[in-house]
């Protein structure tokens, strides 16, 4: 188990049962259960005392066998956004933008960093006012009534690319896409906004002026985030009070268009960090990686 980074040993198994426990694991996510030499990814729902819990499962090939993690995603997926903030006040930071006619919103961070959470529950939120969204994830984190859920399934030919295109057809309001994290994508994403949608993505970095950073070495222009890119955030877990809350730095419209000027003329740009946030409240992070 991997508690607040912490590996903990929970229990020894015999070899023998941890081959028949991978290949049950593999069977009921609908994995090839023929291919033990290359990596796969995939997921399950299964009930635990009547909760209805999305497991991801990532395999391995190891040197004698298969290494197989699970990562457990917890429901707080219809929580008020507020709640899950360290700053509850700053929710309105993201609905300043969901509301507008089209756009970019990224939402950027490490591994178990609370992402999913939050762009869940915003689109929660959104799904309550009437609108139509389509999401295309890889996997389909979690499986959400009055959402239209698409999965990729390269080997069906449906990328993130392609997906994009079938999605604009279907008349969304909002566009979920799981993740940017190539050239590809993300000039979909941008393709997406441009038509008058808003687009919702995540991408990992290690803070919101990177991001722009990382888009940019995608082969997208200045031009192409100033027009579309409305809001970028960076978050974190913290432990405040005995609970975990997220945190976030983040890049509003005018700023991004600063920073976008100061990374041309090679200059230092500043804003309000998650480092100043941190000070601000004396805590650490759950994840430092």
């Amino acid at each position: 188990m991997r508690i607040n980074e912490q590996l903990t040993h929970y229990k020894e198994i015999k070899y023998e049962f941890y081959e028949r426990l991978v290949l049950y694991l593999k069977f009921m996510s609908n994995m090839n259960l023929n291919i033990s030499k290359s990596p796969q990814s995939s997921a399950l729902n299964i009930r635990i005392n009547n909760n209805l819990m999305r497991i991801r499962i990532s395999t391995l090939p190891s040197y004698e066998s298969e290494s197989i993690v699970l990562r457990i995603n917890h429901n707080h997926y219809h929580d008020h956004v507020g709640t899950l903030l360290l700053e509850p006040e700053k929710a309105k930071v993201f609905f300043e933008y969901l509301n507008q006619s089209h756009g970019l919103i990224l939402l950027t961070g490490p591994t178990c960093s609370g992402k999913t959470t939050l762009t869940y529950n915003l689109l929660n939120q959104l799904k309550k006012q009437g609108l139509s969204i389509v999401t295309i994830e890889d996997p389909v984190e979690h499986f959400e009534t009055g959402l239209v859920q698409l999965q990729v399934n390269e080997h069906a030919g449906v990328t993130y690319d392609v997906g994009v295109k079938e999605i604009l057809r279907h008349d969304p309001d909002i566009i979920f896409i799981g993740e940017i994290r190539d050239a590809h994508t993300a000039k979909s994403a941008i393709r997406a906004s441009l038509t008058g949608h808003i687009v919702i993505s995540t991408m990992h970095s290690t803070n919101a002026l990177k991001a722009l950073f990382r888009l940019i070495e995608f082969g997208l222009s200045r031009l192409d985030l100033e027009q579309t890119l409305m809001l970028v955030t960076n978050q974190r877990l913290v432990v405040y009070e005995e609970t975990k809350k997220i945190i976030f730095e983040h890049l509003n419209q005018k700023q991004i268009l600063s920073a976008l000027e100061s990374l041309a003329s090679g200059k230092t740009f500043h804003y309000r960090t998650i480092d100043d946030i941190l000070k601000d409240y004396h805590i650490e992070l759950v994840m430092k990686r």
